[in-house]
């Protein structure tokens, strides 16, 4: 991909683009529709993609796999600041988000590691494990 010998850039048809990245072309073309992606052209009715729509592609996935945003979020995030509040208000969401998913994973993580050294069987009983279980607050900030 990118550009031929004679400098024009290398098109991509959508099945090709659908296969690199394991998805369906419908699901490419779902993105097309709420905007987050646009074909360079369209010939005989297939759509073709140069490197940048490639690219913005790949970013989409990213954010899908990895921080778990919705394609609002990713589209919002895609257009940039443009002098909006609410962009900035959403890129802190999602880091306020990831903070408080790490903090979960690494507790779920530490409980884990104690399991493993601490017991030969179900851990039922232990104090550690029944710390871990009752003791977490709640989505509302109460305890349980």
């Amino acid at each position: 991909m990118g550009q031929s010998a004679s400098g024009a850039i290398e098109l991509v048809p959508i099945d090709e683009v659908a296969r690199r990245f394991g998805l369906r072309a419908s699901t490419i073309r779902y993105y097309e529709e709420r905007g987050l992606l646009h074909p360079v052209s369209r010939q005989s009715g297939r759509r073709w993609y140069g490197p940048a729509e490639i690219r913005r592609l790949a970013v989409i996935r990213y954010w899908q796999r990895s921080a778990l945003m919705s394609l609002d979020d990713i589209a919002q995030m895609l257009a940039g600041a443009n002098g909006e509040d609410r962009w900035r208000q959403m890129i802190d969401e999602q880091v306020r988000m990831l903070a408080t998913r790490i903090e979960e994973m690494e507790a779920a993580k530490e409980f884990l590691e104690h399991v493993a050294s601490h017991h030969d069987a179900a851990p039922d009983g232990c104090p550690h494990y029944e710390t871990f279980i009752w003791e977490q607050p709640s989505q509302s900030g109460a305890s349980a």
